[in-house]
């Protein structure tokens, strides 16, 4: 995501013809585990982008996983904490309920941010020219 003069710019990239999108920023809070009565896994947690002017955006974010593969949960849980910096990449879904529009970011894709190069970090290289 970048910003610039106010306007929010997600960087995003189609694969199977469904838009990504990606959001670079620190893990601010993490909700509780919902277990379904079908056996599915649902958690929420929000990260902030901060852009080089200094806005804060918060982005809630949902994770769903189906009973069999509900260990993912899991795993996200073991290995992000609030305060890691992340590059999530997540899709847009909306719905209609009572004539109202809904619409949700879904997680798809989690990595550490630290392993993932920027656009303008110096690349780092042990050889010798």
């Amino acid at each position: 995501m970048t910003r610039s003069r106010g306007v929010i710019t997600l960087k995003s990239k189609q694969i199977n013809n469904n838009m990504n999108y990606t959001v670079k920023g620190q893990i601010k809070s993490i909700g509780e585990k919902k277990v379904l009565d079908n056996g599915a896994v649902v958690l929420n947690y929000v990260v902030e982008e901060t852009s080089e002017n200094g806005y804060v955006t918060p982005f809630s974010i949902e994770m769903y996983n189906s009973a069999d593969k509900a260990e993912f949960t899991d795993k996200f849980l073991e290995y992000n904490k609030v305060g890691n910096n992340v590059e999530v990449e997540f899709t847009i879904r909306g719905r209609e309920y009572q004539g109202r529009i809904y619409n949700s970011l879904n997680h798809w894709k989690i990595s550490n941010a630290s392993e993932v190069p920027t656009e303008n970090a110096p690349v780092e290289s042990d050889l010798p020219f």
